[in-house]
Formats: C-alpha cells, sequence, structure tokens
C-alpha cells in the first residue's frame, strides 16, 4: 500500500467523523493518525478535535503534550501518558511494562493515545511509539499524534511512512472556520474588513487568535448588525505572530516578563515553586506575576495545576527574544537547581549545553552510558546535543564514537554509519580513526553492503597499520566473505588470540562444513569471549550471542536450541542488545520450523522480518525463505510468486552462500506442477554450493532435491545427489544426520530406510524430517508395487501432517501415490478449519487463554518463552480467525469454551 498524505483544515474535521468511526470501533484499516503542519497551523486543535470525537463515541482517551527539556527523559513521554513511575537509568524491562500498560487499559475497553508536539519526545518514546503502531491490530487502540514538520525526527518520518499510519497535513482554517473562530471569540461572524485581514494569517489559528486578541485588547472591534467589524484604517494591525507576541509582552510589568522568560528556558510546564526556586525567590513574591501572564493570555495552568503556555509559539519568540548573555544565565539557574534536586542527568547536560557551558566530554559520556544500556536512542540523541558544543579534537572523536555506537546499538544502521563517516573526515588520531572506521564497517555489514565493507577493509589494511587492528580487521574481513558465501569453507583454526572477531567466522566455517558441534563449541567461546571482555555492540564478533542456538539446531536437536535461545534473548534484554532481536527470531523461527511449529514459525520469521525493516538488517534471506517454504508445504501458494519478485528485486544476498531463496523457487515450482523447469537451478545450486565446501546443505537440501529428481526422472541428478549425501560426515551433526539414509531411500526406492530415517528424525524432535521421511517411505513402497505398505506408511504422513497443517505435501503425496495407482481414499487427514476455535493452532489457542487470564503479552510471553512482539502476533491472527476486534472480546470466547 502506498502512503499518501491527505492535506486538512482544522474546522474541516467532521468530514473525519466516519473514520473516526472505524478507529473507535477498531473496524479502521489504519488506527494511527499522524497529524502535520506549521507552527499555530491548528495540529493542537486538530488533535483536540479528533480526540473529543473519539471520547463522544466511549473511547477512553489519554492526552500528552511533549516539550523540549522532556527530549532528555528517557521514556518520558510514554511513561507521562500512561501515568507510570519514571526510573534514572532507565530499566531494561520499561518497554514491556509500557507494552502491559497500554494492554492493561485496553482490557477494560477502546484507548486512544494522543500526543501533541511529539517532535519534542524523547528517542525512546518514539520508538516505543512505533512499535505500538503495530499493536493495533489485536488490541482497541488508536494512536493520534501531532508534529511540527521540523526539527527532524527521522523516527517520526519513518512512522509516517508506514501503510498502517494516516498521515494528515494541517494546512490552517479555512474561510469558514475562520468565521466561526470570529464567531466563538466575539459572538457574530467577521465583517468584509476583519475577513481581510484575517485573510493575512493564511488560515493559521494562532496568528488569527492572536490578531483578534491585538484589536480587542486596542478596542478596535464591534458589534454592528449582527457582524464583527474594525474600527479605523487599520494601518497599525500587526501583520506577523512575532509582533503580537511582543505587543502582549510590552503591555506587562516587567516581573511578569522575567516570569515568562524563566519559564521558556525551564522548557516545559512547572509549578510557581519550582520556578521560584530557579529564581531564587518564594513563591508568593510571584503570585502577582503569574496572575499577570495568565490574565494576558500567555500562559494557563495545566491539568496537573503546573503554569504552561497557552502556545508553544509564544515560548518560542520569548526564548528567540532573549539576549544570549541572559540566556545562558538562566539556563545555568535551571541547571543549577536541577542539580541540587536530584534532576536527571540527561537534562541538567541540555542546560549546561545551552548555557554554552564548556561541558567535560567525560561527563557527557557518562551520562550518556548510564542511558546506552537500555535507552541507546536516548543516549545517541544526548550525544549529538554534545557534539555541536565540544568543538574538534579528541574529544569530538570520543564523542562521535560514542554516539555511533549508541545508534549502532539502538537499531538506527544508516544513521551510525553516517555519524561514523563524518566524523572520519575530519583529522583525528589513528586509534578514533581506527574505531569510527569499525563502527562504519558494523553498519555496512549489518545492511549487506558487502562490496563497501571489503573496500573500505582493504582501504585501511593499506595504510599500514598497527599488527593489533590488522588482526582484527583480517578477522572482519573473514567474517564478511563468509556472510556473502564468498570463496570456499575455511577449515582451519586461526592462529592468535581468540577473541570473538577471530572465533566467530572460524565457527560459521565449521558449521557450514557439518561439524556442528564443534562449530557450536567456538560459538559459544566465542560469546563468552566477547562478554569477558566487555567488548561495545558494534565489536568482537557483535552478532556472536546469536549463533549458538542456530548450531544446537543441528548439533543435539530443537529442544536443546529452544532452551539456548530462550536464554540468549534473555540476556540480550538484560545487555540492552535489542538491535539482535530480529536476528534472534529468526533462529527461534527455524527452530520451530524444524520441531514442527509451524505456525510458531511464521509468528517468530513474520515479526523478525518487521523487526529488521526498522533496523536496515540485509541478511534476510534465511528468514524469508522460511516463511515462503513453510507457506508451500503448507500449501498456502496464492500471492508467493509476487513475494519472490519483490524478494529478487530488492537484490540482497543468499546469507552464508547457502542458496535458500533458490531452494524456494524449486519448492514453489514443484507445488505448481512445473518440476522440470527447475532441474537445472536445482543441479547449479546444488554443485556450486558442495563445491565449496558447504557439506551442510547436502543434509538440508538433499531429501528435496533428490525427490524433484526423481519425479522428472533425472537419474543423473539423483545419483548425484545421493552420493554427495553419503560422503557428508554426520558425527557431529546429530539432527540431520538421518538425511543421509532418506536420500539413499530415495534414490534406490527403500521403503525399510526411508521408514528407518523417519523413526531416526521423530527420535531426534525433527518433525519436518520425520514428515518427509514418511512421505518417501509410502512412495518407495508403492514404486515396488505394495500397496497396502503405501497406504500404510501415507497414513503416517498424513497424519503429522496434519498436527503441522502440511496440507501441500498430502497433496503432493496424493499426487505421487496416484502416478503408481495408489489410491489414499478418504483416509487422508484432517485439515484444520479456516476459521472459529477449532482453528486456532496449539500456541494461538495457549495465548489465547492467558489472554482470558487477564496475562498481558509481555507476562505471556515470559511464560511462554517467546517474544512479546511475537505474542502479538498469535493474537492477531486468533482474532482474524475469530472475527473478533479485542483482546476482550477474545477473552470472552475464551471463557466460553473452556467452562
Amino acid at each position: 500500500m502506498a502512503t499518501t498524505t491527505d492535506t486538512v483544515h482544522p474546522d474541516a474535521l467532521g468530514d473525519l467523523r466516519d473514520s473516526v468511526d472505524a478507529m473507535a470501533d477498531g473496524r479502521a484499516p489504519q488506527q494511527v493518525l499522524l497529524l502535520t503542519g506549521a507552527p499555530g497551523a491548528g495540529k493542537s486543535t486538530a488533535l483536540d478535535r479528533v480526540g473529543r470525537m473519539l471520547g463522544e463515541r466511549g473511547v477512553r482517551v489519554y492526552r500528552v503534550v511533549a516539550d523540549e527539556i522532556g527530549r532528555r527523559r528517557p521514556f518520558g513521554l510514554m511513561s507521562t501518558l500512561l501515568g507510570l513511575e519514571e526510573h534514572y537509568p532507565p530499566l531494561a524491562e520499561t518497554p514491556d511494562l509500557v507494552l502491559e500498560a497500554v494492554e492493561k487499559r485496553c482490557a477494560d475497553g477502546p484507548v486512544a493515545l494522543c500526543a501533541d508536539d511529539v517532535h519534542h519526545a524523547d528517542a525512546d518514546s518514539l520508538a516505543l511509539l512505533g512499535r505500538l503502531a503495530g499493536t493495533v491490530r489485536d488490541l482497541p487502540l488508536s494512536l493520534v499524534l501531532a508534529r511540527r514538520a521540523l526539527p527532524v525526527r527521522e523516527s517520526l518520518d519513518a512512522l509516517a511512512a508506514r501503510p498502517d499510519v494516516r498521515t494528515l497535513e494541517i494546512a490552517g482554517l479555512g474561510p469558514g472556520g475562520l468565521d466561526e473562530l470570529v464567531r466563538e471569540r466575539l459572538g457574530a461572524p467577521p465583517g468584509a474588513r476583519l475577513r481581510e485581514l484575517l485573510a493575512v494569517t493564511g488560515g493559521n489559528p494562532f496568528h488569527a487568535g492572536v490578531l483578534l486578541d491585538d484589536l480587542r485588547r486596542q478596542d478596535r472591534l464591534a458589534v454592528v448588525d449582527g457582524e464583527t467589524v474594525v474600527r479605523g484604517d487599520g494601518r497599525d494591525v500587526p501583520t506577523s505572530v512575532q509582533a503580537s507576541v511582543r505587543a502582549h509582552l510590552a503591555l506587562l510589568e516587567a516581573p511578569a516578563r522575567d516570569l515568562l522568560r524563566l519559564l521558556a528556558v525551564w522548557g516545559r510546564p512547572s509549578t510557581v515553586e519550582q520556578l521560584a526556586a530557579v529564581g531564587g525567590t518564594s513563591a508568593l513574591a510571584l503570585v502577582g506575576a503569574v496572575e499577570a501572564a495568565v490574565s494576558a493570555g500567555i500562559a494557563g495552568w495545566n491539568a496537573d495545576d503546573e503554569l504552561a503556555f497557552r502556545h508553544d509559539l509564544f515560548r518560542d519568540v520569548i526564548y528567540a527574544d532573549l539576549a544570549p548573555p541572559l540566556r545562558r544565565l538562566l539556563h545555568e539557574a535551571c541547571a543549577s537547581r536541577l542539580r541540587a534536586t536530584g534532576g536527571i542527568a540527561t537534562q541538567i547536560l541540555q542546560h549546561d549545553t545551552d548555557a554554552a557551558e564548556p561541558i567535560p566530554p567525560a561527563e557527557a559520556l557518562r551520562i550518556a552510558a548510564s542511558d546506552l544500556a537500555h535507552a541507546p536512542a536516548q543516549a545517541a540523541d544526548v550525544l549529538a546535543g554534545a557534539a555541536q558544543r565540544c568543538g574538534d579534537g579528541p574529544e569530538a572523536d570520543a564523542i562521535a564514537l560514542a554516539r555511533a555506537g549508541a545508534l549502532a546499538a539502538a537499531g538506527q544502521i544508516a544513521e551510525a554509519e553516517r555519524v561514523a563517516r563524518e566524523r572520519l573526515h575530519a583529522d583525528g588520531d589513528r586509534a578514533a580513526r581506527y574505531d569510527l572506521t569499525r563502527v562504519a564497517l558494523h553498519a555496512m555489514v549489518s545492511s549487506a553492503h558487502v562490496g563497501a565493507a571489503l573496500a573500505t577493509i582493504d582501504d585501511y589494511l593499506a595504510g599500514d597499520p598497527p599488527e593489533s587492528e590488522r588482526t582484527t580487521l583480517r578477522h572482519l574481513r573473514r567474517w564478511v566473505e563468509v556472510l556473502e558465501g564468498r570463496g570456499p569453507v575455511v577449515r582451519t583454526m586461526p592462529s592468535g588470540p581468540r577473541s570473538g572477531a577471530a572465533l566467530v567466522p572460524a565457527a560459521m566455517d565449521l558449521f557450514l562444513a557439518g561439524r556442528c558441534e564443534s562449530a557450536l563449541e567456538l560459538a559459544v567461546e566465542a560469546r563468552d569471549a566477547r562478554e569477558a571482555g566487555g567488548s561495545p555492540p558494534w565489536a568482537d564478533g557483535a552478532t556472536a550471542p546469536i549463533w549458538p542456538a542456530w548450531f544446537a539446531l543441528y548439533a543435539r536437536g530443537p529442544e536443546a536450541a529452544r532452551a539456548e535461545s530462550v536464554e540468549a534473548r534473555r540476556r540480550a534484554q538484560e545487555r540492552g542488545q535489542g538491535w539482535l532481536g530480529p536476528l534472534h527470531l529468526f533462529v527461534a523461527g527455524e527452530i520451530d520450523r524444524v520441531a514442527g511449529r509451524w505456525d510458531d514459525t511464521l509468528a517468530e520469521l513474520d515479526t523478525g522480518l518487521e523487526a529488521a525493516a526498522l533496523t536496515g538488517s540485509g541478511w534476510l534471506s534465511r528468514a524469508t525463505a522460511g516463511v515462503l517454504q513453510t507457506r508451500i508445504r503448507r500449501g498456502e501458494l496464492d500471492g508467493l510468486e509476487t513475494a519472490q519478485e519483490r524478494w529478487r528485486l530488492r537484490g540482497l544476498p543468499e546469507q552464508f552462500g547457502l542458496p535458500m531463496t533458490a531452494l524456494t523457487t524449486i519448492l514453489l515450482a514443484e507445488a505448481r506442477g512445473r518440476q522440470s523447469e527447475v532441474v537445472d537451478l536445482a543441479r547449479t545450486s546444488w554443485t556450486t554450493t558442495l563445491d565449496g565446501g558447504r557439506l551442510l546443505w547436502a543434509l538440508l537440501a538433499g531429501p528435496d532435491i533428490a525427490r524433484l529428481a526423481l519425479d522428472v526422472g533425472d537419474a543423473a541428478l539423483l545419483r548425484q545427489v545421493a552420493t554427495d549425501t553419503a560422503a557428508v560426515p554426520v558425527d557431529e551433526a546429530v539432527a540431520l544426520a538421518p538425511a543421509v539414509d532418506l536420500v539413499a531411500a530415495v534414490a534406490d526406492a527403500d521403503p525399510d530406510l526411508a521408514a528407518a530415517a523417519a523413526a531416526a528424525f521423530d527420535h531426534r524432535g525433527h518433525a519436518a524430517g520425520a514428515l518427509s521421511a514418511w512421505e518417501e517411505a509410502a512412495v518407495a513402497a508403492a514404486t515396488r508395487g505394495d500397496g497396502d505398505r503405501a497406504r500404510t506408511h501415507a497414513r503416517r504422513c498424513t497424519e503429522l501432517a496434519a498436527s503441522l497443517g502440511a496440507a501441500g505435501t498430502v497433496r503432493r503425496l496424493t499426487a505421487r501415490l496416484r502416478a503408481h495407482d495408489v489410491r489414499l481414499g478418504v483416509s487422508g487427514s484432517r485439515r484444520r478449519p479456516a476459521t472459529g476455535w477449532q482453528s486456532l493452532t496449539p500456541t494461538e489457542r495457549q495465548v489465547a487463554e492467558l489472554v482470558g487470564k487477564g496475562l498481558t503479552s509481555p507476562q505471556i510471553g515470559s511464560q511462554l518463552f517467546i517474544s512479546p512482539r511475537t505474542v502479538q502476533t498469535h493474537i492477531s491472527h486468533s482474532l482474524r480467525k475469530l472475527d473478533l476486534r479485542s483482546r476482550v472480546e477474545l477473552a470472552t470466547t475464551v471463557a466460553r469454551h473452556t467452562s
């Protein structure tokens, strides 16, 4: 779906009534509304009107206004919006606590979260808003956000680009809206002269309101014959909002002006007591100034009894007009007050920065470090401000490195590379240049920009760096080659220190060569080495925590791998390694595929791919192929050719040189009955992969390629696959070992050997392998003319297929047996219905029952050892199958079916 932006006048929001009705009922295709406009254009008015319309329809509306200084409170906007206790430094579980709070509120009915001025929001709250935008699929939740286009916030631009977000450009009031504004304020519509003056404002509600206030204060307006008319020639009517604001201020006494200047520098709503303490006076002494500011319409009281500007344009003009020495003085006073009261370090740093105080880089780095573990986006934001003030030299290098590293940890890969490269153009010292190069390389590698990464490494090595740097970059170069599948597998251990950077590519080479147990041991050593060394997220084998679970899958089986995967994800959350989340989900999805939990596979992989789209990861071939192949085996073929073409157009590499998407093409052609069209592709991909030493491919794809060769009558290819697979050592790939016998059974049409492979796969917990083996046992028996035995084995296959939802496998088996005059009759597997309670998978039912008990997604995820995002995916599937709109309805349905 293409993203479009509609333009609307704030007075025309009534035209959105049908859309608001759909949002209130949870029927809208886009439950997220993003309002954008210039200062004073009416964003807040529009947001309030939408919120009011939702409230009139029974939706509980929560509203918050972001402010500039609040940008320095990690998770501050979301905590304020939901009434959560704020922690500094932030807690690892804060994102889950936010999601939990939202779900609890939604359990009592539809909820709308409205946030104004989100261009001021802290970076981690913006990230959470992006995450919540995905939850509207399974919660009675609407998000209504208002922002200025400037300053640019990349996360808001990314949110606006999502197809499930509706964006509206607020273009100011139309003539009818301006008439209504005058009528509301003065009791009668404007006359011709006043309409002419109001037209100068361009429909900007704030400008128009200030103009009316000025004219009324000058006693220039009167109601005559049912119209509001302007007295005088109008030559002295203000023509800009800045002049209007200054005119307001000029009428105030000095104490009130001073109070408003202090409020503007403080940067957010404040109690009178706070302002008095900053100004070194008493609250009682400010009473008169406060009353004057409120009476003038410049300030007012918010819901928390704090003094706030009635519009942020007042603050903008007052702040801009402050003489720099006075501005610095007031920022120093604010920083001093925050220090005395234990204020948040990042806010203190912001005031110090705005006061042009020379902030020691060590102090900025210390503050950022306190945020980095669980609020890396906030840390990057803090360091961006520090970078503007620290000048050049070693301090700038340190700030840039920390900032790029924080961006990398936050999953903002492209921005991390930009920051690192920008600083690399400066004349820093060698150590700084090396570290910045490594951060840039981390970003390039994560994005699958292989050519650029290799060229950067080679350029750096050509500069004759110290041996320690040369060694590390050579290890990284090897890792890039392994990732892309460039060149043959290397089976020798690296020399020198056993760092994470050295061990990760060596471990992957062993894994690809089929030595899965040795690879697992080496991967665990790599992970422990980088953790013991305190390596930053972007260095020393950054992806080391991912691989032990994948290697364990084939070395020891899916249950051992599942335990390793759960522990790896727990450690990632504790260590603030959220950027690894999609990669962990990809491994979890593959574990579920092997174990036969195919619905869970799709939930994990789809969730991971959605998360990877935000981080910019380019290593998606295994996950993409996993989704498509699972759907093929389930017989869900609609739209798969289109999905394949979209993947092809992206031009991303096949990770590790394993031709997973090529195998997808083969399986889809087979499912369409066009096997002969892909024989050449099967032969080429098989030969190329194994010639490169990636023997694991024979165990992973051998049964599928052998079946294809058998069915098209390509005896040479079948013989080659059988010979190659038999030559693969399987003593360290226990979970895949039965594949050797299975391929031999296909080549020899041996039902006994195929049945033995099925039993061996089943014993190892490899349900997908067992399914394939029972299919080949049935076909082999039919080939030998033993129809009864073929039907017996086919029954085992269809029973297992029913539990997996493998309708595609059953259709293929039926067609293959029919070619040998063996009919399955009506004894085939029963398909799970597409809708209704019986359509829920075991995991979906388990999740639904926990929803019925009142558990939130984080609580369910903790209990089932899956991510909260995956829980949301299961709930979304359940709501669709049951034709429900909310968790409340799901809980009611669960109670009806389980009572």
